[in-house]
């Protein structure tokens, strides 16, 4: 949250879908640490999650984590990457 309220206007629709109590929030562990070293690290440790980014470098980063789909927006319009290959197990 803190991340989204220093970046400023431009994405006050993206901190008020984070701060709407429909989401669940869940605590970070990290000290110190940028949203997106924390997301990596979550998505990393347990593949249950869809990650809901525009942001280009987290993109990369996720589409390197086999099993976890990203969720865009794209010219107004909700884009779901097709879920990359997870390894069997």
């Amino acid at each position: 949250m803190a991340e989204l309220e220093k970046l400023g206007t431009k994405y006050r629709i993206a901190l008020r879908i984070a701060r709407d109590e429909r989401w669940e929030r869940l605590q970070c562990s990290h000290k110190g640490v940028y949203a997106d070293d924390c997301l990596v690290d979550r998505v990393q440790k347990h593949k249950i999650y869809i990650v809901a980014t525009n942001d280009r470098d987290l993109k990369r980063r996720i589409r390197k984590i086999p099993g976890v789909p990203i969720m865009s927006v794209a010219k107004g319009k909700y884009v779901i990457e097709r879920l990359p290959d997870a390894p069997e197990k």
